[in-house]
């Protein structure tokens, strides 16, 4: 019997009839071409997912006018998308999946995603005293919405044309529809803001446009937030009186998020949060409605099997994990749960950087090339470095049909990524070694552990290509006291290599950094945090979603920072810091470096020249994150 039996039963929304209970949440791309047209990249990303076994894809948010264009959203303000669209919707249909499309006028999200052009007005329901920034913020006007409403219609009616199942609205997370929804954004005195009613005119006329134009049996998902995650937002209890005006209004289905974008990350829970943290909140929208109620957020598969077979909700959402593996569905369903490529959680998937990648699936946004061709010719290839790029790399150049060897000088694969998995909330991380190992295996690599090998024997062993992936180490600083035996690495700490006493003083302000100081603190610990720089880096945090909730947990916890703070010297019980000024002694008994890496490179220099094919790969080329590094081994592994 299979043990996911009730994710795999049958399930309905409105009218639709779905194969089972798994959907495909919507998740931007920038896979679209410049108008927001689909292109064949954006069909080759769906193909797999619909492949590998959901019930229902929902794809990415689209435009319903022009206004609401944004980098990550398709077009569907125009008839000229149709075609586009129709094409994409085919080769969803023609796995046997399902398909919605959901329809978002970004309004603030815009600002939150960075993406703001030089001619785009940015639409809000009233401008509040914390929209900072010269941006071109402006009120919407009810003329405005009247367009609006009948914009979204003109949307599902395009959608429909094309062949799509359902549409969904997106009415959360601080986008103009949501936006209305939340007393913390909606100042209004007029017809649209003020009483409960009012704010939920918008939505529920644009609900109803739909149903009128389009019919009653043609099904309207609402993406609605349970909450909005900040004081004076949206609560779960007013939530669940959204959704129910909304069910009225002709929802056929919720699709529950939560969390302000550009306030908080709940909408994008990373490593951090525990469980499924927007869950209870969706039970409670279920029990006021009597449509179905789709649940998101690190929920799960056997969260999943137990929360449907319990009705305690319908159906489950997931994004992030379909990218890290599409097959998931069908691995679960064909008892292969062993196979599944987890996803962590770790949201270099979108990050503020490009490539965009995932850490676990370097093929993400190339899938035409996820599986490079085999070679003619094997050679004889050695990997130096065991850490995920080393060990990435190997699996990839091992299926490809090259004789791949692995050394790596510890006693254990894994490299700085064990390091990361002993870090609090980043248990899972270790997922990710394990599935390496065992694919290490499966492509017979030959491993050596314990191997610290030279330039000397590389060369007696006369290698074809050599993949040099020795990772970094951690910087230190050059000032007085920095060999002092209260200074240590925030490594050793996570892996209980060194004590922390007293009080502490974390020098550093990335995120390793910031979560050094929240573990000591969390421990009871009187910790400060120090850097030179701003919180999340000198040039800012890449990944905005993870800094939310960082910082958020150093605000709870009272940790003082002091940024911009150059340090001077590391002295007996204290660093001396210039502060505003003026020379300060930060009582500290433990100093704890969190400034970064450099480059362990010095193998891959004496090899240059003395081998065929000499690669470097991950940290030792720049210390990044760990996407950065499977990446870079999945396009050395398509050149050799």
């Amino acid at each position: 019997m299979n043990k996911y039996s009730a994710l795999f039963k049958p399930g309905s929304i409105g009218t639709m009839q779905l194969e089972n209970r798994l959907i495909m949440a919507p998740l931007g791309t920038i896979l679209i071409d410049s108008e927001g047209g689909v292109t064949d990249n954006l069909i080759d990303y769906y193909r797999p997912r619909a492949a590998g076994g959901v019930g229902l894809i929902i794809a990415q948010c689209s435009s319903p006018n022009m206004e609401a264009k944004a980098l990550y959203s398709l077009g569907i303000y125009d008839d000229k998308f149709v075609p586009g669209l129709k094409q994409l919707f085919q080769a969803i249909h023609k796995e046997g999946t399902k398909v919605a499309i959901q329809l978002m006028h970004p309004g603030l999200l815009i600002v939150a995603g960075g993406l703001v052009a030089p001619d785009v007005l940015v639409k809000v329901p009233s401008i509040t005293s914390w929209m900072t920034g010269d941006l071109p913020y402006t009120e919407v006007s009810e003329a405005d919405i009247e367009g609006y409403v009948e914009d979204y219609a003109e949307a599902s009616r395009r959608a429909k044309e094309a062949g799509a199942d359902a549409v969904e609205l997106h009415a959360c997370h601080g986008c103009l529809v949501g936006g209305f929804m939340s007393p913390l954004m909606n100042l209004r005195t007029d017809q649209y803001g003020g009483s409960e009613e009012n704010r939920m005119r918008f939505p529920r006329r644009i609900v109803e446009r739909i149903k009128e134009k389009l019919g009653k049996d043609f099904p309207v998902i609402v993406r609605i937030s349970a909450g909005d995650d900040v004081p004076g937002g949206v609560t779960i209890e007013e939530a669940m009186r959204q959704a129910v005006m909304l069910e009225e209004a002709g929802a056929d289905a919720f699709h529950v998020s939560a969390g302000l974008e550009y306030l908080t990350g709940l909408n994008i829970p990373c490593y951090t949060y525990t469980g499924a943290p927007i869950l209870p909140m969706a039970e409670k929208i279920k029990s006021a409605v009597r449509v179905p109620v789709i649940a998101v957020g690190k929920i799960s598969p056997e969260l999943a099997e137990q929360i449907i077979g319990e009705g305690r909700v319908d159906f489950v959402a997931m994004g992030r994990p379909l990218l890290a593996d599409p097959e998931l569905p069908n691995k679960l369903r064909e008892g292969r749960r062993d196979e599944v490529r987890w996803c962590l959680h770790c949201n270099n998937c979108v990050s503020l950087k490009l490539p965009l990648s995932c850490t676990v699936n370097p093929f993400l946004y190339r899938e035409r090339l996820s599986m490079p061709p085999p070679i003619q010719s094997p050679k004889k290839v050695l990997i130096i470095g065991g850490g995920l790029a080393g060990m990435q790399a190997a699996v990839l150049i091992a299926q490809r049909g090259h004789n791949v060897s692995l050394y790596e000088k510890s006693n254990e694969l894994g490299g700085q990524w064990n390091i990361a998995a002993a870090v609090p909330g980043k248990e899972c991380f270790a997922d990710f070694t394990n599935i390496l190992k065992r694919s290490l295996d499966k492509a017979n690599v030959q491993v050596a552990l314990g191997a610290n090998v030279t330039k000397e024997q590389v060369l007696a062993m006369k290698p074809d290509a050599v993949v040099v992936a020795t990772g970094a180490v951690p910087l230190g600083l050059d000032i007085p006291g920095i060999s002092n035996k209260n200074v240590v690495q925030s490594n050793d700490v996570f892996t209980g290599k060194a004590e922390v006493k007293g009080r502490a003083a974390v020098i550093g302000a990335r995120f390793n950094a910031i979560e050094v100081a929240i573990l000591l603190a969390e421990q009871g610990k009187q910790v400060s945090i120090v850097s030179r720089g701003k919180l999340g880096g000198r040039k800012g945090p890449e990944n905005t979603f993870v800094f939310k909730t960082l910082s958020r947990r150093l605000l709870e916890l009272g940790i003082p920072t002091y940024l911009n703070t150059p340090v001077l010297e590391i002295a007996d019980g204290s660093v001396v810091i210039e502060w505003g000024g003026e020379i300060v002694f930060l009582p500290a008994d433990t100093v704890i470096l969190a400034v970064g890496a450099q480059s362990d490179n010095l193998l891959a220099k004496e090899l240059k020249g003395l081998v065929p094919e000499v690669y470097s790969i991950g940290d030792c080329v720049k210390p990044r994150d760990a996407a950065a590094a499977t990446f870079d081994a999945a396009r050395i592994a398509e050149k050799i």
